[in-house]
């Protein structure tokens, strides 16, 4: 069975019971910012897609109505832009809201009636710009279309030159009975609406968006959080106006912004191999032996790898979802060994997919390959262990056993003029790798067993991994 982790499950009665991110801290500093204020602000979390921003946003939701009795809700920016208007969007999650938690309340249906009256008047005094967003700003149909276009944008814009002062009104009023039924569901504590994805949207959508947010919601006791990548997000807003600063632009938008940071990836590797993906079941059932007998150390590597070339929590669990697969394919009594070159392998051809190809054809430098792989100053006995396993793999993947013969007595003769140290036994680890079986088999050295493992690679390779 081949398994996809799934959303954390969050229980109020312990919230962060299947945290396993240490966000803890993060969500509480964070609510006691929101719970100290009633002004309009937007708040962004940033982070690089695949780093958790959506499990921390609902971790952070549940947190603010259980701890704070703050009300909020939450909506995939990216699975709603299919409405073309940001303002429906935020408008019908609004009456969701409202649906879900206040069906028997009148008083509350009646206001956010009002709400949908004046929105209703927004959107149709924003018709040319409308048109523009179902268009994409692209007019391609023929002369006549376009004739008739051209007079109603004509039509529109002498419309709302004459009737600027109403247009105002309208969208102060409708800011007025957003702030009336916010007083009436939260009375003095501020509403948060959490807009999740916003950089994966089209673009248009995207800014138009962030538009809406900043000229008709900017309401006091509404709090907006944003969970983007803001890199991404740039991307997009130059997709539209150009090679712009997009960072400057942002801020007309953005008041505040958060950096998420991931601080434990060895502890979401242990919860990865253990919890979700059971590798540890696998590799007993496949009878693969362990010299050491510390507790999941067969995943020094990917930790090793993971913080070296500072990979994302999605890049992560994408190589447990081929390590699962490869393992559940792979003939039993294959050796430890096997573990820790098919997590240098599969990492290295995610990131480096054309220097992985070039090594498996033995037509790359060896140093070109380690530069790329060890690139972190990580000074411990383990880490000098992974560096050498990974510069014997290097060395001996797409080689004959001749071609290795050399390679060992290249190996030895720099040895012979190194002095006593830590270099010395580094090199004497790097001769054995590369010199014995390290399986206790007869006649299968490391190049053969990195064969075993690319062959299986190539398999995981016909997945297609990029929608996980």
């Amino acid at each position: 069975m081949i398994l996809k982790h799934s959303a954390i499950e969050i229980n109020e009665g312990d919230i962060f019971k299947n945290d396993k991110l240490d966000r803890e801290d993060s969500i509480r500093d964070l609510s006691s910012l929101i719970a100290s204020t009633t002004n309009y602000f937007v708040l962004s979390i940033n982070a690089d897609w695949g780093s958790g921003k959506t499990t921390f946003v609902k971790l952070w939701q549940t947190y603010l109505k259980k701890e704070k009795a703050i009300n909020s809700i939450y909506f995939s920016a990216w699975e709603d832009d299919f409405s073309k208007e940001p303002l429906i969007s935020i408008l019908g999650e609004i009456k969701k809201y409202i649906d879900d938690n206040f069906k028997d309340d009148p008083e509350k249906a009646k206001i956010f009636n009002e709400v949908k009256t004046f929105g209703y008047k927004v959107l149709k005094r924003g018709v040319p710009a409308v048109l523009k967003g179902i268009t994409g700003g692209i007019v391609d149909f023929d002369k006549g279309l376009e004739d008739a276009m051209g007079a109603i944008a004509e039509s529109a814009a002498k419309e709302l030159i004459d009737n600027y002062s109403k247009d105002k009104e309208i969208t102060q009023k409708f800011k007025e009975s957003i702030k009336e039924l916010l007083s009436k569901i939260d009375g003095s504590k501020p509403f948060v609406i959490f807009i999740d994805e916003l950089d994966r949207c089209r673009p248009l959508y995207a800014i138009e968006l962030l538009e809406r947010i900043k000229h008709i919601f900017g309401i006091d006791g509404l709090i907006f959080v944003l969970s983007i990548d803001t890199k991404q997000l740039s991307e997009s807003i130059k997709s539209q106006y150009g090679n712009i600063d997009a960072t400057s632009y942002l801020r007309r938008f953005i008041d505040m912004e958060y950096k998420l940071n991931n601080p434990s990836v060895d502890k979401f590797c242990a919860y990865l191999y253990r919890d979700v993906y059971q590798l540890h079941t696998i590799l007993k059932e496949k009878q693969i032996t362990k010299k050491s007998t510390a507790e999941d150390d067969e995943l020094a590597m990917l930790k090793y790898l993971a913080k070296s070339l500072d990979l994302s929590l999605r890049e992560i669990e994408q190589i447990f979802i081929q390590l699962r697969i490869v393992f559940k394919t792979i003939e039993p009594r294959i050796i430890e060994l096997h573990f820790r070159i098919i997590v240098l392998l599969i990492v290295m051809k995610m990131k480096f997919s054309q220097q992985y190809e070039l090594l498996k054809k033995n037509n790359i430098k060896e140093q070109d390959v380690t530069d790329l792989l060890i690139v972190k100053n990580q000074d411990s006995e383990a880490s000098l262990i992974l560096r050498t396993i990974i510069k014997a793999v290097v060395l001996a993947t797409g080689k004959s056993d001749s071609e290795l013969n050399q390679i060992v007595n290249k190996q030895k003769d720099i040895l012979n003029n190194l002095p006593d140290g830590i270099e010395k036994t580094e090199k004497r680890y790097l001769i054995n790798m590369l010199e014995h079986d390290p399986s206790n088999f007869r006649e299968y050295r490391l190049n053969k067993a990195i064969k075993t493992v690319i062959d299986k690679i190539e398999f995981v390779d016909r997945f297609n991994f990029e929608s996980i």
